[in-house]
């Protein structure tokens, strides 16, 4: 019976444009891992979405006076078209605006009431007299109480990464109107989080395969106790409280105003989501729709329900996620998925990254330091970025782009040591052998064997962790280890003095091309698949689930080198950067 693997990801505001600190954040490392799992021949579940709720959408919205709803018709499609140009292979992208959406979110607010872990309070809250109305916490900002950071969201420090109770900010006032904000009483729902504290510990607190920095904070923010947290908030833009379901005794004064709060609803995304994909399958009854699942290998190689993923214990669940939303995937969630008391599978792996900086600065593109994904993807090539994010991935402290770097990581081990090796190889073999190995010179190097197994299962491992830049160094190790084997073996003389050797050695170089290619696959399908393309074997296919991540003797007999090899990778030359920079 095949692994299960569900991987929810960030879903990406609707508001502005994603810099590829948000690619090295979930869109990349998301994707490589989605397509290792496949390959593997697991059975694998990929879903997220457009967020389109909550005071980010409604502040910008603000800012150029029209409403939330023209702002997400705005920036979706931008959103789907990134996904669709790196190549994120999601089994479903949805948004946050279904019906399907609210009704499961509302679904778990009830299940939280109903098993006691709803209570009801009145609290003070930001209240713009100017504007004469409460202001969510993103239209509030003022001084960190911690680091005295200023320009911070009343929320969440962004400088620091503490959560903000209310009324810590530090001379709070409106983000629109800069104007000073009071405190006037409202009343929420809040979860119970004390009463659902022990279960929250008792499952982190097992976790140990977690990334040692993700357990340690997790357990600090547990051990200094977890308070009731507000899950509506007065704001008109998002999902509505469902009033009439609720018992009298619980329900709040001017519900009407009162919608969920983003964080609470939108995590519960990763489950709604996977209930329409599976109902978007059972329901796939014309032709076009069967054509549409029978392409994704929906119906044939994959389960049809969310129950497979979210009921069976021994399917794994991977999130991934910016260091910013650690505590909601690692607390918060978990908190959600136990009080529904459903059994539902708790995080097996939080992937969260650390940030991507630029050139040792924030993005922030008031102040200039902003790198458009979509921009740079279409410059130079999405499997360069790929491969460069993969190498630098920031997994356990911050990291940097920057430029001189990325171009000496291209130039110099994508091209000068992967690329520079499988062209060496496949043109020697076109131009000097005429593609041509006898059977009999079809033997398999006993070092060539093992570190061909070796690399598997190495980069494997490594992959199980999401531990990126410690794959693609295995993956550069087998890579020199080719253009060693290929230069001491000096098939250039052996050609002229012994074609048997010679067609040994280009066996051999050949077998590491080919596992190069499946190797490089999670990282860059695109040029993955060209390799392969260039000797006449077949693609591998995205949503694939055939276990072709392992080492396999090529069968010779179904090469047939193209009649047009070109360099697989292209240096990114200092006039390229240049005008990239200046553009």
């Amino acid at each position: 019976m095949k692994e299960k693997i569900f991987i929810g990801v960030a879903w990406p505001y609707v508001n502005g444009d994603i810099h590829v600190g948000h690619l090295a954040g979930y869109l990349v490392p998301c994707d490589i891992f989605a397509r290792f799992s496949r390959a593997s021949g697991k059975k694998v579940l990929m879903v997220s979405g457009t967020d389109c709720h909550g005071t980010p959408i409604t502040v910008e919205a603000d800012k150029r006076k029209i409403s939330p709803q023209e702002l997400v018709s705005e920036y979706d499609p931008k959103v789907r078209e990134l996904i669709n140009l790196y190549g994120t292979s999601y089994d479903l992208f949805t948004a946050t605006t279904t019906e399907n959406h609210k009704k499961i979110t509302q679904e778990f607010f009830l299940n939280l009431l109903k098993n006691g872990y709803i209570i009801k309070k009145k609290s003070e809250q930001y209240f713009s007299e100017e504007e004469q109305k409460f202001l969510p916490d993103r239209y509030v900002e003022g001084i960190c109480p911690y680091c005295k950071s200023p320009d911070q969201r009343a929320d969440q420090c962004e400088n620091c990464g503490r959560t903000l109770n209310f009324g810590e900010l530090i001379e709070p006032h409106s983000k629109l109107t800069k104007s000073k904000v009071s405190f006037r009483q409202t009343e929420h729902y809040y979860i119970d989080f004390p009463k659902l504290s022990e279960k929250i510990k008792n499952f982190t607190s097992s976790q140990k395969h977690w990334r040692e920095w993700i357990h340690k904070e997790t357990l600090g923010w547990l051990k200094e106790g977890i308070d009731p947290r507000p899950i509506t908030r007065d704001i008109d833009w998002g999902i509505e409280i469902p009033d009439s379901e609720i018992p009298d005794e619980m329900k709040l004064q001017n519900s009407k105003s009162k919608r969920f709060y983003v964080w609470f609803e939108a995590v519960i995304g990763y489950f709604s989501a996977s209930v329409e994909w599976s109902e978007k399958i059972q329901n796939s009854k014309n032709k076009i729709q069967r054509e549409i699942a029978s392409e994704k290998n929906f119906l044939s190689n994959i389960s049809i329900s969310w129950k497979d993923f979210w009921q069976d214990e021994s399917c794994k669940h991977y999130y991934f996620m910016g260091k910013d939303n650690l505590a909601f995937h690692t607390i918060f969630w978990p908190g959600q998925l136990l009080g529904q008391e459903k059994n539902l599978n708790l995080p097996y792996f939080p992937c969260v990254s650390q940030n991507l900086n630029l050139e040792g600065e924030k993005f922030s593109k008031s102040r200039g330091v902003y790198l458009d994904a979509k921009k740079v993807g279409e410059f130079f090539g999405v499997d360069l970025i790929r491969f460069y994010i993969s190498s630098i991935f920031p997994e356990n402290r911050d990291a940097n782009w920057k430029w001189l770097d990325f171009q000496s990581t291209i130039n110099n081990e994508l091209v000068g040591n992967i690329g520079n090796f499988i062209h060496r190889t496949v043109t020697f073999l076109k131009n000097k052998l005429d593609g041509e190995i006898s059977k009999e010179n079809q033997i398999l190097d006993s070092e060539v064997l093992k570190r061909s197994k070796e690399v598997f299962e190495k980069v494997s491992k490594s992959l199980e962790f999401c531990k990126f830049p410690e794959s693609i160094s295995e993956i550069l190790t087998f890579s020199k280890f080719g253009n060693q084997f290929f230069d001491s073996n000096a098939p250039w003389k052996l050609v002229k003095e012994n074609r048997n050797l010679c067609e040994k050695t280009l066996f051999n170089s050949l077998q590491i091309v080919v596992n190069l290619a499946k190797l490089l696959y999670p990282f860059v399908p695109n040029s993955a698949n060209k390799i392969l393309e260039n000797l006449n074997l077949p693609k591998i296919e995205t949503f694939s689930e055939e276990k072709i991540f392992e080492f396999q003797i090529l069968d010779f007999s179904e090469i047939q080198i193209s009649e047009n090899i070109v360099p697989i990778f292209s240096k990114v030359e200092d006039e390229k950067l240049v005008e990239f920079q200046n553009s």
